[in-house]
């Protein structure tokens, strides 16, 4: 009984030192930085939802995810032996989505891990899953590193495991 008071009490403890904290940390704050961190805040909530709303389309062609993608959007495959970066939506869906998609049955289902926010920046760890033209599972793990602008992706760097890229590059002729 003893102890779970003196638990108790130390919870209380750390709960007023952690408001302490956040309360002493923000003292000194202008109303205009204040007024600007509620823009950012609102940009940020934005950004996510669009992300989240295109990755609810699956991911495969123009009218799926990367209908979001600026014209202009500069998209990395960051490949440590080999980057490719696309310098045009029309550049990376013909060269870097389509010989993909053309071995796939449909789009890549996104199941959406977590979207991070920092201002502009959109980062988005996420798994994918689609069958093969084979009937077998095309099944990877992606982190997308996204700028956006306008409600649009400027620039990315995409992460994933090119084990199973290459392993369905490989097996299955593209349609």
């Amino acid at each position: 009984m003893a102890s779970r008071g003196w638990r108790r009490r130390l919870r209380a403890t750390i709960v007023v030192v952690a408001t302490l904290v956040v309360v002493g940390a923000t003292v000194g704050v202008s109303a205009t930085s204040n007024a600007e961190d509620v823009d950012r805040t609102v940009r940020e909530q934005r950004n996510a939802e669009l992300v989240r709303d295109a990755f609810a389309r699956g991911v495969g062609d123009e009218t799926s995810f990367f209908s979001v993608l600026a014209e202009d959007v500069q998209w990395t495959v960051a490949r440590a032996e080999d980057p490719r970066t696309y310098t045009s939506r029309s550049e990376f869906l013909r060269e870097g989505v389509a010989p993909i998609q053309s071995r796939l049955n449909g789009p890549i289902q996104a199941n959406v891990q977590q979207l991070i926010t920092d201002n502009d920046v959109v980062v988005a760890v996420w798994d994918g899953t689609a069958t093969a033209r084979d009937g077998l599972p095309y099944v990877n793990s992606y982190t997308w590193v996204m700028t956006m602008r306008d409600e649009r992706v400027v620039r990315a760097s995409a992460y994933l495991d090119f084990v199973a890229l290459n392993a369905l590059l490989e097996r299955v002729t593209p349609q």
